[in-house]
């Protein structure tokens, strides 16, 4: 076998194969004889049909299987012999089989582009702070007591008013025909929260209790099932009571109620939501640092990146996003027929994603920073106890396909990070990720 390689431009290679007709003719010779203890044919008995009758018959395929095995694994080769990582399969132009010639086939492909390290160091980051205001705090502690409310009767008043509480009875119809799932008994719904179908709540309120009331809606075009979107529904609905959330008082019985370590009283719950408040800030503000850092290191080392790899993140991320939607509720249906829509949105943050993943794992190579099996498995329990979860989670998360290998990525991608930072004179402060969650990785690509 020889093969020839040559360079068309950055990111496309061209490599000639060429395979001796002695290596053809031994494959075409196999594939003959365990196909002749396989046919019958009429006037002929169980491997005994001679060679003429079996290429006349069974010739193109037997060829088509023998060329596609010796292209695959000539074609594995000729990548070793010449050093050539392709990013996406190949595309192929076969060459004609001539019965004692060489069979030759040329296979183009699209490769990661040799990056040139230009500037690492030198950056300037604009300034951030991190200040927790009374505010913020307040609405922590708000949040803890709405959590713990509990729904009182109304009293001195029948009458449905926004921020009431409603218990309601109802049946949706289509046509004069039940709409599917749409009929409930002693439902709540909060007046004013809009968490319902648009003009529900305004139709509830003014209603008394014990009072039942007809009225149609037309259900929006988006967001809800095909066969509801845009057209009328009917609603028949009673009234059953009038109910109002009532919170409980900030005071030293309630923060013990919530039995936190080491949290006995208002103050002490103030201080520890404003830890947290300030320790997620400061996430936040290291975050926001790298993704700066990271845009001026693209900025200053360019290259092009391999449209084969943004297809593979956009299509990755475009499954992403649907799969969180649909958890939201929204119609996997109408969600299938806008995933090119979605892939289309989600093209510059994917071209970013891989040009970034290549760009630090170009640094990764150059600086020698990689991640042992030791820091990895004290980072992964790490990461566990942060998220609650216990050795035997952590196992099964780590038996997926694919899993340990993307936190030893998103792990070094950190590493980079962190040195590149220190080369611009910046501390490096922790930036974990959401608990439980991995780094992201570009598909496709490294970190």
């Amino acid at each position: 076998m020889k093969s020839t390689l040559e360079v068309n431009d950055a990111l496309h290679r061209t490599l000639k194969v060429e395979l001796p007709w002695s290596m053809l003719q031994e494959e075409l010779e196999r594939e003959y004889q365990e196909l002749a203890k396989k046919v019958a044919l009429p006037g002929f008995r169980k491997g005994k049909v001679p060679r003429g009758v079996l290429k006349q018959r069974y010739g193109r395929q037997v060829a088509d299987e023998v060329l596609a095995r010796l292209i695959q694994d000539s074609y594995e080769a000729a990548l070793v012999q010449n050093k050539v990582f392709p990013v996406a399969r190949p595309e192929l132009e076969r060459g004609e089989l001539r019965e004692g010639e060489p069979y030759s086939y040329v296979a183009r492909v699209e490769v990661r582009p040799e990056i040139e390290l230009k500037q690492l160091e030198g950056f300037a980051l604009g300034e951030r702070k991190v200040d927790i205001q009374a505010e913020a705090v307040d609405h922590e502690l708000e949040h803890l007591r709405e959590a713990r409310a509990v729904l009182v009767p109304v009293e001195g008043r029948d009458v449905a008013q926004k921020g009431d509480t409603a218990i309601l009875d109802y049946r949706a119809t289509q046509g004069g025909k039940p709409v599917r799932g749409g009929e409930r008994q002693d439902h709540p719904l909060e007046l004013g929260s809009g968490n319902s179908v648009p003009g529900f709540e305004d139709q509830v309120i003014g209603m008394r209790v014990g009072e039942k009331k007809e009225f149609e809606l037309t259900f929006p075009a988006e967001g809800v099932a095909p066969e509801l979107a845009g057209k009328p529904v009917g609603f028949l609905v009673e009234l059953k009571a009038l109910k109002l959330r009532e919170l409980p008082a900030l005071d030293d019985d309630f923060v013990r109620d919530l039995g936190e370590e080491g949290v006995q009283t208002v103050a002490d719950l103030r201080a520890k939501h404003e830890r947290v408040l300030r320790e997620r800030a400061e996430s936040q503000v290291q975050r926001e640092r790298r993704d700066e850092l990271v845009d001026k290191l693209l900025e200053a080392n360019p290259f092009p990146v391999p449209p084969a790899l943004v297809e593979r993140q956009q299509e990755a991320m475009a499954r992403e996003m649907q799969t969180f939607l649909a958890m939201q509720g929204l119609d996997p249906k109408e969600l299938a027929r806008g995933h090119e829509r979605l892939k289309a949105d989600m093209a510059e943050r994917a071209t970013r994603e891989v040009r970034s993943a290549l760009l630090l794992a170009a640094v990764a190579a150059r600086e020698k920073i990689e991640v042992s099996d030791e820091e990895l498995d004290r980072h992964l329990q790490e990461r566990a106890a942060r998220s609650g979860q216990n050795a035997a989670q952590l196992r099964a998360y780590l038996e997926e396909p694919g899993r340990r290998e993307e936190a030893r990525l998103g792990l070094r991608r950190e590493k980079v990070l962190d040195h590149l930072m220190k080369l611009s004179n910046m501390e490096p402060a922790p930036a974990p990720a959401e608990p439980g969650a991995a780094a992201p990785t570009p598909a496709g690509g490294e970190a």
